[in-house]
């Protein structure tokens, strides 16, 4: 294998759009129509000129940052076509003068759902800037939506006298212009909404920036890595590579340098990784703002808090809709969205066309069949075109290697739920570009079956902004990826960051639960407090049923049909021997599998992702409910033990449902190990037509030039 030769660094700027208006007819013929809807993701890589090393500057991604074609950008850019285009731009130039200067390259696939229309918007965006009497050059690629970019720029004209125009209404290039004028740290925490990006700026005297920044939840993802020399007999590089996802990142950097960037956090080649998001309620170990006499939050500024953060993720220029678990908090984001809903569609053509809804379960599952009542009470199908995704477990385990490609994680609990929401974003994604979630909710109400067990309202209060922190690597992780896998960008108003204040501000003794009334079904259980926030009408008179209000919480693997995980863990338990098990510590010394279903999801992951088994952040425990600071015999690292507390009074008779056997026998088993090779491929996979990948030519570049 021959080496790559560096070619010498020019200032000169490659440009390509790959994939626009023009072939789309061309990518619509590779791909199904389902993958048209595609949503952003970004790869991004530079030579790394801040630290001294001797290292080989063979990269991969940089080799042909002068050429009007880097291929190999190109193409690994195209691994994340999931997470978009409706238009696929690739960019690769030198900044930098001297000893400062630097290759850099960046990829963008953008779901076009602001401004679709407008080539401009497309990404990486170059823009040069005139800041007190200086150019500022920056190169910019973003994932995410900024639900208050255009009060930032109206602030930046009237408050700071900025005077230059924005050339798209895309509203992720308020980060450069906000980035020129007031650096990295400063705009990311100016912004409002979900985000992860990308910047590197060259200024007049030479120098040259890098920043990286993830917005405070973790809603969007961004990992990071130094680079592999992309000679494979050489193992020094020097270089810093960024993606959305890590399967952009296999190949082309040191798998043990890879890490994801916090929530919260930015990155700098001088500073590494710092917290920008520092709210007193997360941080400060003796807030307690109730206990202060003056200190009141009334219900009424909550609700309108909430409705506030709704009208936000209406911003929109396609058509969108919800999805309806049939739980509270899906519940809640309907009950407040409809009549906003309906108010938009009347000022904009005068009539109002039903909101595509979306809900997946089994049959007789606990949440189709609440799912079903809340869409009669919100009007029914003259206002919501409800569409049910009904699936069986036959279906459901072909699909679990595929599953954890996109999930790129082995954690079993995170698995389990992320099943059921591949089918729903997957029938949502034929109708609609983005929906609203009640994702959040149980973070900020307590809303977990576990916290009954709690011995305090402080203990609640601590558990609370533990689970919180996990959002980015749980369940947001989760709902990134299974709609980003079918182009569908989800929107999640229970964690804007404003009614996250007002929520955590709040005493905790009102969101203590009551053992007994988990057990009777009565006020005092488990998100009481949300419950009887919403348990009046709404603006239009609508009211959540009551079995909707009151019912258990589920968690998602469960609500969609009580006994669904104890049929999954038969099944794919089954395709773990003893002998391999008794292995696993060997074969899996870090987060060592615990129960044949976590060595299973294991084994793919690591066929996928080899030697990334570091990035994953794991429940303390094996389960969320076991790093509490208490004990609860609720669950174990198999899930809820007692799953009949899920069944409420809008499901049929179960001894008049079909009964589904534990292990199906009249199907082949699945394996990762069923043929020769892995299922997937280093850099991709052979599953579906529409997510095979052929990375054959892109091996052959990576190994020689």
């Amino acid at each position: 294998t021959s080496a790559f030769t560096p070619a010498p660094l020019q200032n000169n700027n490659m440009h390509r759009i790959v994939n626009g208006i023009s072939s789309a007819a061309t990518r619509q013929n590779q791909h199904s129509k389902v993958s048209q809807r595609l949503m952003c993701g970004l790869v991004a890589a530079i030579d790394d000129i801040w630290n001294s090393n001797d290292g080989d500057d063979n990269i991969a991604l940089l080799n042909n940052f002068d050429q009007e074609t880097n291929d190999i950008l190109e193409k690994t850019a195209d691994i994340l076509y999931h997470r978009g285009p409706d238009g696929m731009t690739c960019s690769s130039g030198a900044i930098g003068d001297g000893d400062n200067k630097a290759r850099w390259a960046m990829g963008h696939t953008r779901l076009a759902i602001v401004d679709p229309n407008n080539r401009k918007a497309d990404m990486p965006f170059q823009l040069d800037f005139k800041v007190d009497g200086k150019t500022k050059k920056i190169k910019l690629a973003a994932n995410g939506e900024i639900y208050n970019h255009e009060q930032l720029y109206s602030d930046m004209v009237k408050e700071d006298g900025w005077d230059h125009d924005r050339i798209s209404g895309s509203d992720c290039e308020i980060i450069a212009h906000s980035f020129a004028k007031y650096g990295g740290p400063a705009t990311a925490a100016k912004l409002d909404g979900m985000f992860a990006f990308v910047v590197f700026e060259e200024e007049d005297d030479g120098s040259v920036k890098a920043f990286a920044a993830r917005d405070p939840v973790g809603i969007k993802p961004l990992y990071f890595g130094r680079s592999a020399n992309a000679d494979p007999e050489k193992n020094d590089a020097s270089g810093y590579i960024f993606s959305s996802e890590l399967k952009a990142l296999v190949g082309h950097v040191d798998p043990d340098t890879v890490k994801a960037i916090p929530a919260g956090h930015y990155w700098t080649p001088e500073e590494g990784l710092v917290c920008y998001y520092n709210p007193d309620w997360l941080r400060k170990d003796d807030f307690a703002p109730w206990e202060e006499e003056d200190h009141n939050i009334s219900d009424e500024e909550i609700k309108e808090a909430f409705t506030k953060a709704i009208k936000k993720r209406m911003m929109a220029d396609v058509e969108y809709g919800f999805f309806l678990s049939g739980g509270v908090d899906s519940a809640v984001v309907s009950n407040v969205l409809m009549p906003l809903y309906k108010e938009a569609q009347l000022e904009s053509g005068g009539k109002i066309k039903p909101i595509p809804t979306f809900t997946v379960g089994m049959k007789n599952s606990p949440d189709v069949m609440a799912a079903k009542e809340v869409v009669k009470d919100l009007g029914g199908e003259e206002f919501i075109e409800h569409k049910i995704r009904l699936f069986t477990p036959d279906e459901v385990f072909d699909t679990i290697p595929q599953i954890i490609y996109h999930m790129e994680t082995y954690e079993a609990e995170l698995i389990r739920s992320s099943i059921p929401n591949w089918f729903l974003a997957e029938a949502a994604a034929k109708d609609v570009k983005m929906v609203l979630t009640g994702e959040g909710s149980d973070e900020l109400f307590a809303g977990y079956l576990y916290f009954q067990d709690a011995e305090s309202p402080e203990q609640v209060q601590n558990e609370l902004k533990r689970i919180y922190g996990m959002l980015g690597n749980i369940n947001l992780h989760r709902t990134d990826r299974m709609t980003m896998a079918h182009g569908l960008e989800a929107r999640v108003p229970f964690l804007d960051t404003e009614f996250t204040r007002l929520i955590m501000s709040i005493n905790p003794e009102r969101k203590v639960v009551d053992p007994e009334a988990v057990k009777n079904n009565a006020r005092g259980r488990e998100k009481t407090m949300l419950r009887e926030l919403f348990e009046g009408p709404n603006s239009e008179g609508d009211t959540i049923p009551e079995p909707v209000l009151w019912r258990a919480k589920a968690m998602q693997c469960e609500g969609v049909g009580e006994d669904w995980v104890s049929i999954l863990q038969a099944q794919v338990s089954s395709l773990v021997t003893d002998a391999e098990m008794a292995m696993a510590s060997t074969a899996f010394p870090l987060n060592t599998p615990q129960t044949k279903e976590e060595y299973y999801y294991r084994r793919i992951f690591e066929e996928n992702f080899p030697k990334m088994d570091h990035v994953v952040n794991l429940w303390e425990g094996g389960g969320r409910a076991m790093g509490a600071e208490w004990k609860s015999d609720l669950y174990t690292r198999e899930g809820l033990k007692n799953v009949d507390l899920l069944t409420h009074s809008l499901q049929e008779d179960k001894k008049s449902t079909t009964v589904l056997s534990a292990v199906p026998s009249s199907r082949s088993t699945i394996s990762s190990r069923s043929s020769n090779k892995a299922i997937f491929s280093k850099l991709g996979f052979a599953g579906k037509k529409k997510d095979r990948f052929d990375t054959s030519s892109f091996s052959a570049m990576v190994g020689k030039n």
